[in-house]
């Protein structure tokens, strides 16, 4: 089983929890971006990855690639060219102050990267499963256009395609976004989008209060539009404070909606993240035919772990999740 990933891995510099980046005189420096952390994660769990991306020809991109390389990611298909490497800062928030996201990714290696610069065929033979979001799309008319000609090549080769909405205020607007969204659904089998994408992207609306009846119905709809999407899924998450939230993961498959428990994650080390490791550990689920409630308790309890480790990737094991759905948090192991 493969799963081939495309996006663009950034440098994150990031402050040290209760500092500003107004008072902050040194950064953590990790590496981070979503497609990227979900093929970090489904490593830890013995499924092969490759990434699809192109990075800066300098030590920076070097040490990307060989960062991927240490979590057995293959890059093969990662290429390198004159421009910079994308960073983003991060302001690690904490009670009720907010964290926050300032971008400087404008000319990057993979922002910048032309039609025809990948050799799809090449990228994406033994592939089983091809993955990308919304971030990625955001980025350039041209990788929009790229990202097209992968998914009809998918479409031809029988060779499923996982769609992370993901949408970021800061790249684009609700209507590029949408518009976007649109043309790659009819391509899209295994989608992650929850109430505010099908309100705010998709321009459903329905008159239900509850959340599970909201998502239900616009599931419902999503597939009666969309027959080749097979499953949905997306988190509920409620914020006592940015250090206390509680996270729930609901999954729908064949008609069904399937909800995990509800966790409490307290004192949170690094919230970023911990959607990529809820996308990863859906894929594991339907990828090894799991039942729908072990996918979506599995899920769940990957992005719970994901909240206790600093940096972008899930770096937990199947047994680490699996400990926890069983057993909740333990003594000790010795």
């Amino acid at each position: 089983m493969r799963v081939a990933g495309f996006g663009e891995i950034m440098l994150r510099l990031s402050t040290n929890k209760g500092m500003m980046i107004t008072n902050s005189n040194s950064f953590n420096a990790h590496y981070g971006g979503g497609e990227a952390n979900v093929l970090i994660s489904l490593t830890k769990f013995g499924i092969d990855s490759r990434y699809i991306s192109k990075v800066s020809d300098d030590s920076i991109g070097d040490a990307i690639i060989n960062y991927l390389n240490s979590h057995r990611v293959e890059t093969s298909f990662v290429s390198k060219g004159k421009d910079r490497t994308g960073i983003y800062f991060l302001e690690v928030g904490s009670g009720n102050r907010s964290s926050k996201v300032i971008y400087d990714r404008s000319n990057s290696a993979f922002s910048n990267l032309k039609f025809g610069e990948i050799d799809i065929k090449a990228a994406l033979k033994d592939v089983d499963v091809f993955h990308f979001s919304g971030i990625t799309l955001a980025l350039s008319e041209e990788i929009r256009k790229l990202t097209l000609e992968i998914l009809n090549h998918c479409k031809e080769n029988n060779i499923l395609v996982s769609y992370d909405s993901n949408y970021r205020a800061k790249l684009w607007s609700l209507e590029e976004a949408s518009k976007a969204t649109f043309e790659v659904l009819p391509y899209v089998n295994i989608l992650s989008a929850g109430i505010l994408d099908a309100e705010n992207i998709l321009k459903m609306n329905c008159e239900y209060k509850d959340k599970y009846e909201k998502l239900k119905y616009y599931y419902d709809e999503i597939t009666e539009r969309y027959p080749n999407i097979k499953h949905i899924f997306s988190s509920v998450r409620e914020m006592k404070s940015v250090s206390v939230n509680t996270l729930q993961c609901n999954y729908y498959d064949n008609k069904m909606l399937y909800s995990s428990k509800v966790y409490t994650i307290d004192d949170i080390v690094d919230r970023v993240g911990g959607g990529d490791a809820l996308t990863a550990g859906m894929l594991y689920g339907i990828l090894n035919n799991k039942a729908p409630e072990y996918t979506a308790e599995f899920a769940t309890c990957a992005s719970v772990l994901k909240h206790s480790i600093h940096g972008d990737a899930n770096l937990v094991s199947r047994i680490d999740i699996e400990g926890l759905m069983d057993k909740g948090i333990s003594r000790i192991e010795r």
